[in-house]
């Protein structure tokens, strides 16, 4: 009889399967997928909803300038913002006592 080990975990059971069903419809298509793959980077443009797509990328990309823009903007204000809290805060604040 086997004294149970509290520390010890059970290992989990692996399977060797290996599957036996081959499906000819799929190996055609795959086989046409890659015959009429297009290889040059212009003749993809014109495929099926090409406009969709390059309508999103313009989209993406103004959106990034906007957003990086905006962030600049914003940096800046809180840049400004903090160096005139500094001046005025230096100036009217009495430093002798300090040292």
């Amino acid at each position: 009889m086997k004294i149970p080990n509290l520390f010890r975990q059970k290992k989990n059971r692996t399977y060797n399967y290996t599957p036996r069903y081959y499906d000819e419809r799929k190996e055609r298509l795959d086989n046409l997928k890659k015959k009429y793959e297009v290889k040059d980077e212009n003749e993809a443009n014109y495929g099926k909803g090409s406009y969709l797509r390059s309508y999103r990328d313009e989209w993406l990309k103004n959106k990034k300038s906007v957003t990086d823009t905006n962030s600049r903007i914003r940096f800046f204000v809180i840049l400004i913002l903090l160096l005139l809290f500094t001046y005025v805060a230096l100036r009217h604040i009495n430093l002798d006592i300090f040292f």
